[in-house]
This record gives structure tokens, sequence and C-alpha cells, in this order.
């Protein structure tokens, strides 16, 4: 991940101006031209992320997986998902697969309240998802999500 050093403004462990932010990333970068890069369309450089000190990059890091999560839609459909070979699904869940009927029978079976938390269960996984498609790792996905809903910080939909 790059960013600009507008883009850093107000960030613990930086310069306050522009200016400043720019000079310390270039030494922060040490010249490595991997840590570097001219933003396409722009005369502006971007910085990797790993250049910045530890305290600033966990800030940038929170603001794009906030960002993430704001976005509507989900980003992950139709991507991927790394699955463990040794965990063989339940008999069960793949015969409901197959046969969309005994899925609606057992949903209409389930009370108001019961749906309401699968919903929202369905939902925390989709935006645990979303995050893994933006770079975290689960566990680091669960847990923000568990830290943003205790603390309210979760996008009002969430």
């Amino acid at each position: 991940m790059y960013v600009v050093a507008k883009e850093l403004l107000g960030l613990p462990g930086l310069p306050t101006t522009t200016k400043g932010i720019r000079e310390a990333l270039s030494r922060y970068s040490g010249g490595l031209p991997q840590m570097v890069r001219k933003r396409a369309g722009s005369k502006a450089f971007e910085y990797h992320i790993d250049c910045l000190p530890a305290q600033a990059r966990e800030a940038v890091k929170e603001r794009h997986f906030k960002s993430v999560l704001e976005q509507p839609g989900c980003k992950s459909v139709g991507l991927p998902v790394k699955r463990n070979s040794a965990v063989k699904p339940r008999e069960e869940l793949e015969i409901m697969r197959q046969c969309p009927a005994l899925v609606e029978r057992e949903v209409s079976t389930l009370t108001d309240d019961q749906k309401r938390v699968a919903d929202a269960r369905a939902l925390l996984a989709q935006e645990v998802e979303k995050l893994r498609a933006a770079g975290m790792s689960r566990i680091a996905a669960v847990t923000f999500i568990a830290d943003g809903s205790r603390q309210g910080t979760l996008p009002a939909r969430v």
C-alpha cells in the first residue's frame, strides 16, 4: 500500500506539515526504489507504508480498513477463498447446498429473532471477507470488527 504526504497529515509520529512529512519520508525510505514511486497521472511521489514509523503505519492501516468497511457492497464476492483442504464439510450442509428447497424448509422454521441474528452474523462474516480481500488476515479482521463493535466505531449499517 502506497500513500502520499498529504494523506499523512495529522498522523502520530510524523511532522505536522506536508513539506516536513515529504522530507521525513525521503529519509525513512533510504533511497530504496521499491519504497518510492511516482503516482500515475500526477507529479506526486508515493511512499510504501513499510517506510513509515510503526505508529503512523498502524494509523494508515486502520484508516484504510475503516474505509473498506464503509464501502457498500462486498468486493470479496467472486474472489477465490483459500480453504483448508483437511477439513471436510458436513454432509448435511453439502446436501442443503445441492437442494435449495431444504434450505427454505429449515429457514421457515426459524423465529424472527433467529432470522435477525442469522442476518447479523452473515453481515459480519461478509465484512470480515471484505477486510480479507483488502489485505487483512482473518484473525485481524475479526478482531478489528469486534473491537469496533465494542467501541461503537463501526459504520451504522454494520
